[in-house]
């Protein structure tokens, strides 16, 4: 076979490859954290900080948290976690702020942040600008 044949082949043989190496990652992460939620053991965690990571995952915003876990053994740990939020607590998170959580039965640093389960603080939402102002 001729060298042009060749050439389209191997584009497309890199660039399959290129793309598997950027989206199995993400694909067994996702999964892995879907598993997390479902078989995790529940704890709570405070927020000790939260920061932008400037990646998103299907739009959604990813933070760095570092967190403070209170296993359901009573045991507590700091553990550093990525993870992608919704965008309405996206502003009331803040240090101090607590979240219900799943913790790895064998390796207790991976965590899930269970928003489905997160309710905010009653307060946790400022007044709105009107509200605030002195009459």
């Amino acid at each position: 076979m001729s060298s042009i044949t060749w050439l389209p082949l191997t584009i497309a043989g890199v660039t399959m490859l290129i793309t598997a190496g950027v989206w199995v990652p993400i694909a067994v992460a996702a999964r892995g954290g879907r598993r997390l939620l479902a078989t995790g053991v529940p704890a709570q965690a405070v927020v000790e900080s939260v920061t932008d990571t400037g990646m998103s995952v299907n739009e959604r915003p990813v933070a760095r948290f570092v967190l403070t876990v209170r296993g359901a053994d009573g045991e507590v740990y700091r553990v550093t976690h990525r993870q992608s939020l919704p965008r309405i607590p996206m502003g009331i998170l803040a240090p101090g702020a607590v979240l219900p959580v799943r913790v790895d039965r064998q390796r207790r640093e991976r965590v899930r942040i269970d928003w489905a389960a997160w309710q905010p603080a009653p307060g946790a939402f400022p007044a709105p600008y009107p509200y605030n102002v002195p009459r």
